[in-house]
């Protein structure tokens, strides 16, 4: 029986779909909202709750279990939203994949916390449960909303790049019905997508975490217009976006625009408009508290030492993805910049504990298989993802080498002082140097196994796991050569399996 596609299909699948899509949507939103709202009550017994729960062991039998259970999900999401002919009703494909993602949620909440712990949490809770769900309906409908503004967003891009463009290109030429730019030698079509509401929404986002965050520093309400000042800017950021790609592939770039320019020029924008209104906001007086201003700050703050490795090379890859397109000899200089400053704060480091053991190994072993299972049914190879020609150029071996040194020396050790050494203790205090990674809970850990996935696109399934399997065995050893050594063999097998066996797609 052939089963046609869920994103295509109607009925049942359409039904499917929908409540996949808004569903998840009102989950996460929904666990946001008792976070937040649970924090903000306070409540001692919830307090009570939560110091028991750290204080016992994790469980890795229930965790592997956990792992196990995620498996079946990459096939049965390749059968539910892929064209296969298969023998299983679809309702049939759906109960299976939902008892299977149930069992593993179960699973995981077990591994940290027994049920009679989650039982009283729940209790706990009380009216928390009415406020949260009512944020998570007004948060997942305002999304179903939003995109309704798309298309009359979309038309007022498209003037506005118009107006841009219209002085430095005289040919050029455009169709308001079809919101279509175009020269003798270039055209794009501004599609809903590029009409700037994700990136307004991303930029609100971060406007509104980075408000709570500094709270005790900034005056409020005048701190408040922050927010559309960083709404405007990223919209405007957009604008010049679309108008240099347009110039762009005018002036005979077009590989450059479609394949480089246009797929990273986004993300720069918002970090170079979140940077700003970070660097606005701590050094205008104007919108500092009064008592901020007097607080001296006499200790070393060690933030930039971690995260400045990782930036230099996730900002730089970006660069220059942005301005010579993927598979160029300049693609390994940001990692090699980011080796520098590894080297440079190389004291700031000694404090970690750097051993290591056949655990770390095993581990990054284990993660490799499960990405390359995901690779399989998420990222298949095509055309595009053949033996890059920079590879047969003069420059080629050398670019080899240095995607080899960054895969499996720069990036684990940046990646790894980024999310396990800084965000996994710096959730637990401010302080983060001296939070021990032995008594760290599980949300530190589920959050910043989610701002890992996040951080891996298409392939975050396994990134997830892979970033609960690194901090796992930080958190249990409290060694954070360990995470190192796990994250560099699996880079290294997947190295390998670029090399060896042409999945160039990995990289």
């Amino acid at each position: 029986m052939f089963v046609e596609p869920a994103q295509a299909a109607p009925g049942l699948a359409a039904w499917a779909r929908s409540a996949q899509h808004w569903g998840f949507r009102f989950a996460v939103t929904l666990g946001t909202s008792l976070a937040v709202f649970a924090w903000i009550r306070g409540d001692a017994r919830l307090k009570q709750l939560n110091a028991a729960a750290r204080a016992l062991p994790l469980r890795p039998p229930l965790f592997v279990l956990h792992l196990a259970l995620i498996l079946p999900l990459i096939p049965l999401s390749h059968l539910l939203y892929g064209s296969h002919t298969v023998q299983l009703p679809f309702v049939f494909l759906v109960a299976l994949w939902f008892c299977f993602a149930l069992a593993a949620t179960v699973a995981l909440c077990l591994a940290f916390a027994p049920g009679q712990l989650w039982r009283g949490a729940s209790s706990g809770l009380g009216m928390v449960w009415a406020y949260a769900l009512c944020a998570a309906g007004l948060g997942a409908g305002a999304m179903e909303w939003s995109q309704r503004l798309w298309a009359p967003t979309a038309s007022a891009t498209f003037g506005l790049v118009r107006l841009v463009l219209a002085p430095v290109l005289p040919t050029l030429r455009s169709d308001p019905v079809n919101l279509i730019l175009q020269t003798d030698n270039f055209a794009i079509q501004v599609a809903d997508v590029c009409s700037g509401l994700e990136g307004v929404g991303l930029m609100l986002a971060f406007c509104g975490a980075w408000l709570f965050y500094c709270r005790r520093e900034l005056a409020f309400p005048r701190a408040l217009l922050l927010i559309p000042v960083g709404l405007m800017l990223i919209f405007a950021l957009n604008v010049l976006r679309i108008a240099m790609l347009v110039l762009i592939g005018d002036a005979g770039f077009t590989d450059l625009a479609v394949y480089g320019f246009h797929s990273q020029a986004g993300w720069i924008a918002f970090n170079c408009a979140a940077c700003g209104i970070a660097i606005i906001s701590r050094r205008s007086r104007w919108l500092q508290h009064p008592a901020a201003r007097t607080v001296a700050v006499t200790r070393n703050n060690p933030t930039g030492a971690y995260l400045l490795p990782f930036l230099i090379v996730l900002g730089g890859g970006m660069l220059v993805l942005a301005a010579a397109g993927p598979y160029t000899p300049w693609s390994v200089l940001p990692a090699l910049a980011g080796g520098v400053a590894l080297w440079h704060y190389r004291r700031e480091f000694a404090t970690l504990d750097w051993g290591f053991s056949w655990r770390g190994a095993a581990t990054g072993f284990g993660v490799f298989l499960l990405w390359m299972l995901a690779a399989h049914w998420l990222k298949p190879a095509d055309a595009e993802h053949s033996i890059p020609a920079v590879a047969a150029q003069p420059l080629g071996t050398s670019w080899l080498l240095g995607r080899l040194l960054a895969s499996v020396v720069i990036i684990p050790l940046a990646e790894e002082l980024a999310y396990r050494g800084y965000l996994l203790r710096r959730l637990v205090e401010p302080d983060f140097a001296a939070v021990r990674f032995e008594g760290i809970g599980p949300w530190p850990l589920l959050v910043s196994a989610g701002v890992f996935a996040a951080a891996h696109g298409t392939l975050w399934p396994a990134a997830a796991a892979a970033g609960l399997a690194y901090g796992l065995i930080v958190i249990r050893t409290g060694r954070i050569g360990e995470a190192v050594l796990a994250h560099a063999t699996t880079n290294a097998l997947i190295a390998l399996a670029v090399l060896l066996g042409g999945h160039w797609e990995l990289w």
